[in-house]
């Protein structure tokens, strides 16, 4: 059964951020509470610890957007435009934001697992942000098998050759580095080295292959300038979503019930969000937390 941690109301609060001009108010207790959620949860109790660290070293910080109680339930009752969103990772602060509010009922209890793998999912954007190099060497392994049972299942190559699936791996290290806008002037770049890597051992027909491709591309150009045109489309790109879900199930042996892949083709990290939601106590997870600090 989900325990229901009573979290600390908004009171006393002060300014803990401002980010892109939005204000976010925490406390003391606030954060005691929410480092407690860790203690007592089965998903994260591992990491409570270092989670601590993180929260004292305001790289994960738990908020409310309200700065008083009179606004917090204002707000529970007339909704926000935000209101779904539980956390987010800052990529230029390098911090975690994580949205109490929208986790919490109007008298204050929230589900603890539910927090802690937001906090976690987004720690692992964290743990890139603070040493992406790091990053990758540690979790290694995981990616390369989840980029092999991608290759393999979207561009038609049986036991893809293990150093091709290396240099796909260093390019989505760089696309990562320097973020979605760099990675959508890449967008040409990305299909050929797709081409180049992977042409000779497909077993598509040219057409499908370089339709596979292009709609690859295309999907991520849609997804880094217009979200909302991916989604509506979301169906003429269902083999690629299929290929990167079915990774997940090849790799790790567990269905993703926890995003609507493609982040993955620009961003190794987001392969380690999955996954901590899916594995929380794997070995890895505490080595890259450790990264982070």
């Amino acid at each position: 059964m989900e325990i229901q941690e009573l979290m600390a109301a908004p009171l006393s609060l002060s300014l803990e951020t401002t980010i892109d001009g939005s204000k976010f108010y925490s406390s003391d207790a606030l954060k005691t509470k929410f480092v407690e959620a860790f203690v007592k949860s089965s998903k994260g109790n591992q990491v409570a610890s270092q989670v601590e660290k993180l929260v004292q070293k305001k790289l994960v910080m738990p908020c409310y957007k309200s700065k008083n109680l009179f606004s917090f339930i204002r707000k529970k009752i007339i909704g926000s435009s935000d209101k779904y969103i539980l956390g987010f990772y800052h990529v230029k602060e390098k911090k975690v934001v994580v949205l109490i509010e929208n986790a919490v009922s109007i008298i204050g209890t929230a589900a603890n697992n539910e927090l802690v793998s937001t906090t976690m999912h987004e720690c692992m954007h964290l743990s890139a942000g603070r040493n992406l190099s790091k990053f990758a060497s540690t979790f290694y392994k995981y990616l390369h098998a989840y980029y092999t049972q991608f290759v393999d299942s979207y561009f038609g190559v049986n036991y893809p050759n293990a150093k091709k699936i290396s240099e796909l791996m260093k390019y989505i290290v760089n696309l990562e580095k320097r973020g979605p806008e760099y990675a959508n002037r890449e967008l040409g770049n990305y299909y050929r080295l797709i081409l180049k890597l992977f042409g000779p051992d497909t077993t598509l027909t040219p057409d499908d292959f370089d339709l596979r491709i292009t709609d690859m591309v295309v999907a991520l150009k849609l997804m880094i300038t217009h979200m909302p045109s991916l989604l509506k489309n979301i169906r003429k790109y269902q083999m690629l979503f299929t290929s990167l879900n079915a990774a997940y199930l090849n790799a790790f042996g567990q269905r993703n019930k926890y995003t609507t892949p493609i982040q993955e083709l620009i961003s190794l990290s987001e392969v380690a969000c999955v996954f901590v939601e899916m594995s929380p106590h794997d070995p890895v997870v505490q080595r890259l937390f450790k990264i982070i600090a």
